[in-house]
């Protein structure tokens, strides 16, 4: 199945863009993963007639966007694990000790180039996180043709940025973050 020739405009209310975080550290028994979701983001995939080779995707995120939905356990969401005091107190740390959105208030990607194999979309690009710059490259395919769901995993440190820790570092997100969407291209 492929994608059909188009301009494609995607925000949260058309797609889904997760991140996941894991815990380690002496105390990360107590800790939860998280289910993290950007709330404020804009995608635009460009896909001219001569195909997918010369395609572009453009992603623009609102970095403060980030909201905990669950914690999660053994890839389960658990929805009753955090209260809402807690999460706003996760998402307060994203935006100001993690990602520092006041100097950093947008993440962007722009495509560099996007291949088709096996039914399956390899795309490269620039990711501009935390005021870096780095290459990046994912795997993304399409059920239906009017869809594009994939994951990529980043490395925070790639980026300057210091994983949370708390109690003396004896509790701390990993340094590696994993991001899944999930677009509606209709």
């Amino acid at each position: 199945m492929r994608i059909p020739e188009g301009t494609y405009q995607v925000n949260a209310s058309s797609g889904k863009l997760f991140v996941y975080t894991f815990k380690e550290g002496f105390l990360s028994a107590i800790a939860h993963d998280l289910l993290i979701e950007v709330a404020d983001f804009q995608v635009k995939l460009s896909v001219p007639a001569e195909g997918i080779h010369v395609s572009t995707v453009e992603a623009t995120i609102q970095a403060c966007s980030l909201k905990v939905i669950c914690a999660m356990k053994d890839g389960l969401h658990r929805y009753d694990m955090l209260k809402e005091k807690d999460k706003a107190d996760i998402e307060e740390a994203m935006c100001k000790e993690v990602l520092h959105t006041d100097k950093h208030p947008v993440i962007n990607f722009r495509s560099t180039d996007i291949q088709e194999k096996d039914g399956a979309y390899l795309v490269k690009g620039d990711l501009i996180l935390h005021g870096v710059t780095r290459p990046v490259e994912f795997h993304a395919r399409t059920t239906t043709g009017n869809d594009l769901k994939g994951k990529v995993a980043l490395s925070q440190k790639d980026y300057g940025i210091k994983p949370y820790k708390a109690f003396l570092g004896t509790l701390k997100v990993k340094n590696e973050v994993e991001i899944t969407f999930d677009l509606s291209l209709t």
